[in-house]
């Protein structure tokens, strides 16, 4: 891994809130992580019957215990997390962040970014956040993303990819996204020089060891999502 500049304004992203520290997309684990001193939180949404819900996998077992799968259930409200809260809706995580700490909302279902416009034109305007975006919108699904950007979605964007990203070039001359996040096992240092050229953050996931996320930022990423944001909210 190259060691050659400071990042500047290296961001501390809470993953699923603190997944490590407290129940992953939980309306507790969203408590306990505003009450750190990190630059925001991530979370992943789900569309069912016109509501936004946070929760990551669409198969049920993981997270609840129970069989079959978000889409498929009648009523999310039902739902139970193993650790005996609700899943969270949206609106309720917005009630409780806006305008105190910036939010990255990772679209996890199809035809979800037009419902996520609606919800967010009821919270009122913002001042800017020096830091980072209050909200960022994010996907592995680039055809959300660029549906959002191709309605004038007014908040910023960014592409998740899993393994080296195929023709960058070209989805940032169509999405112009604020930042670009990339896993910890995918990283290509001269792809990375090129995108922050073009004046776009690049942000790494899941980095659970301080060690690396210290490397990370001495090699000139902007920013780490990690479970463990009590620990990585010290780092330097």
């Amino acid at each position: 891994m190259p060691i050659n500049h400071q990042s500047r304004n290296f961001l501390i992203i809470g993953h699923r809130g603190a997944k490590g520290e407290n129940f992953e997309n939980s309306l507790s684990g969203f408590e306990h992580a505003l009450g750190l001193n990190i630059d925001a939180i991530e979370l992943d949404i789900r569309a069912h019957n016109g509501e936004l819900w946070v929760i990551h996998d669409d198969d049920l077992k993981r997270l609840t215990g129970q069989a079959g799968y978000f889409h498929g259930h009648p009523d999310p409200a039902d739902i139970r997390l193993n650790n005996g809260e609700a899943i969270p809706k949206l609106r309720e995580v917005l009630d409780l962040y806006w305008g105190k700490m910036p939010i990255n909302i990772e679209i996890k279902s199809f035809d979800t970014a037009l419902l996520l416009i609606d919800l967010l034109a009821e919270y009122p305007a913002l001042p800017p956040n020096p830091t980072c975006p209050w909200i960022l919108i994010s996907s592995f699904d680039r055809r959300q993303i660029l549906q959002l950007r191709n309605d004038r979605c007014p908040w910023d964007l960014a592409p998740i990819t899993a393994g080296i990203p195929m023709e960058p070039d070209n989805l940032i001359n169509k999405l112009r996204p604020y930042s670009w996040h990339m896993d910890k096992d995918y990283l290509d240092f001269d792809l990375i020089n090129s995108i922050q050229a073009q004046g776009i953050r690049v942000m790494v996931y899941t980095v659970n060891d301080i060690n690396l996320a210290h490397e990370l930022k001495q090699a000139g990423i902007d920013g780490v999502f990690t479970d463990f944001p009590s620990t990585f909210q010290l780092i330097d």
